[in-house]
């Protein structure tokens, strides 16, 4: 049985409580929900229209695993109650594979590079979670 939104969202803000993305920024987790047209699939542009990018902007799309791997910057607050990097990885894939289907990443870089990492939550809804990171290298030269 699919969750509705709220419920959805209840879950997956659970497995991320405390958790953030550590670069520059301390970023956290937000819940992300989108309704597209039934039968519609999800594309990269559509991520880039809802993040109110311009259009045409480059999207990286990666698989949810490649991803996490390759960005060990999950971390946790203080609350000893939750674990940060590896098992904080494992719980925030985990919940959302078991709640949603097809998740992938999609990364937006302009000053930062804005994540989102959605599924399919049901007939034309997509959701998931929407992060930032900003890193020392991606900083734009500031032109006078």
């Amino acid at each position: 049985m699919a969750m509705n939104k709220e419920q959805l969202q209840q879950e997956l803000m659970q497995a991320v409580d405390g958790l953030l993305v550590h670069s520059e920024i301390d970023a956290p987790f937000e819940f992300v929900y989108l309704e597209l047209r039934p039968g519609k699939g999800l594309e990269a542009s559509d991520v880039a229209e809802y993040a109110g990018k311009p259009s045409g902007m480059k999207v990286d799309v990666v698989e949810l695993e490649e991803f996490l791997q390759k960005n060990k910057s999950i971390v946790s607050d203080a609350r000893e109650s939750t674990p940060g990097g590896e098992a904080g990885r494992r719980r925030l894939a985990e919940a959302l594979r078991h709640h949603l289907e097809g998740v992938k990443v999609y990364c937006m870089t302009q000053i930062g590079t804005e994540v989102y990492m959605l599924g399919k939550a049901g007939e034309g809804h997509f959701a998931g979670l929407r992060t930032m990171m900003v890193q020392d290298e991606a900083t734009i030269d500031e032109k006078e």
